[in-house]
């Protein structure tokens, strides 16, 4: 049976479970980073030294993230045994995140916090990496975008049953820390069920070994201009939706009462567009078959609704502006890891699927110091007369977003719905 055929025949379900592995696994770290650790140091440290030490699990956290993603994506590439490539790291990521959460839920010492938080960040990355690369080995070339953009938009969705939770019940975060990690044990034990496949590289007859090597370099050339795409706009966003809060401070209600909520709906605007972005993108690129329109889109719309953030003066400008974005960067992330699926080389996505995710992560490491420099740019708001110079934050985003662009060309033909060469490809795959 051609290998189109027989993954054709995984079923809807796997890439439901898969998305749903994702959902709670990311669920899993929200509540502890928005609530139990800045609580846990409040109360274990003087108020002059809270915001020191919680910065610092935090970049430790994030470092130990950009370890994790390609780490155990590498380590599941070259795991064998009954349980197959994949799916003892899925479950050892749950059983150890759990544990860790547990031991932060208990920390009582500033070192305690900090190693129980990298802990989880190890483990649960290692189950993300595991579960990326189980997407790719079970879908289809056809089923790539709307794969991905379900997969991506499950991200988004598994931080807000824990921050309302963490809203609804303040006085018992410890608790409320515990849900999503309990129900990722639920989730990844029902997708321990998915079955796995081993590629086996294909080797045509007419194809020799330069053709292939000119193949892995092309496939290779590919992933780095996917990389670059993905991590100018993550940067671009991070820079867009940087200090929002103090923006609509300065610009438009000139307290914090009443900025908050309108912060918070922004916030809630661009988060409902990358979801709704990443399904209707990732869903339209398969049905379309080629991606690059896509990516320029996302570059362009991204670049357009940072613009406007950058003059607005009323909450429904930057409720636009949001959600644009919002739908810009969704859209962009199904189709980047669509295309990351198609051109990684066989055998080795866990590897590169784990680099992948490090485009994401070290944006939300620098961008936040990268801001607050751009801030002190110049003489000020020109809009609000503010000491902090939004105009140039925000339009520093555009320009990322559109140097996202350049990466076009190095794309191109890769994102070309013949692109796939079967030489750099599994062609058969059997049983784990």
């Amino acid at each position: 049976m051609p290998p189109a055929q027989i993954a054709a025949r995984q079923p809807r379900r796997v890439v439901l479970l898969l998305a749903a592995v994702n959902l709670v696994a990311l669920g899993s770290l929200t509540a502890p980073v928005v609530a139990v650790m800045p609580l846990k140091l409040a109360a274990l440290l003087p108020e002059d030294q809270r915001a020191g030490a919680l910065a610092t699990a935090l970049a430790l956290g994030s470092a130990a993230a950009l370890v994790s993603n390609p780490l155990f994506g590498a380590l599941s590439d070259r795991t064998r045994g009954r349980l197959g490539r994949r799916r003892p790291w899925m479950l050892g990521g749950v059983l150890t995140g759990f544990a860790f959460i547990g031991a932060l839920a208990a920390a009582d010492s500033v070192a305690a916090v900090i190693m129980s938080w990298v802990g989880a960040q190890l483990a649960v990355n290692a189950t993300m990496a595991a579960s990326t690369a189980l997407l790719a080995d079970s879908v289809t070339e056809q089923q790539r975008g709307s794969a991905s953009g379900l997969f991506t938009a499950a991200a988004f969705v598994g931080t807000l049953p824990p921050l309302a939770l963490s809203a609804l019940l303040p006085r018992h975060v410890d608790v409320v820390s515990f849900v999503m990690p309990a129900l990722a044990l639920v989730v990844v034990g029902a997708a321990m069920m998915i079955p796995e496949r081993m590629p086996v590289q294909a080797i045509p007859a007419q194809a020799g070994p330069r053709r292939h090597q000119r193949a892995r370099l092309a496939g290779s050339r590919a992933f780095v201009a996917v990389w670059l795409q993905r991590f100018a706009m993550q940067a671009a966003f991070s820079l867009a939706a940087a200090f929002t809060l103090y923006l609509v401070i300065d610009r438009m209600t000139g307290d914090p009462v009443t900025a908050t909520p309108v912060a918070m709906i922004a916030t809630l605007c661009g988060g409902t567009g990358i979801i709704v972005g990443a399904i209707v993108g990732g869903t339209w690129a398969s049905r379309r078959g080629g991606y690059l329109p896509f990516f320029a889109a996302a570059g362009i719309g991204l670049a357009t609704a940072a613009t406007v953030r950058a003059v607005a003066e009323t909450p429904v400008a930057l409720w636009l502006a949001a959600a644009a974005g919002g739908l810009a960067v969704g859209t962009s992330l199904a189709v980047n890891l669509a295309l990351a699926m198609r051109v990684v080389p066989a055998r080795r996505e866990g590897a590169y699927l784990g680099l992948l995710n490090v485009a994401e992560t070290i944006p939300q490491v620098v961008v936040p110091v990268a801001a607050a420099a751009l801030l002190r740019v110049g003489a000020g708001d020109p809009i609000s007369g503010a000491a902090d110079n939004y105009a140039v934050l925000y339009a520093a985003a555009a320009v990322m977003a559109l140097v996202s662009l350049l990466t076009l060309p190095a794309v191109r033909r890769a994102s070309a719905p013949d692109a796939v060469d079967a030489a750099a490809r599994p062609a058969v795959s059997t049983p784990a």
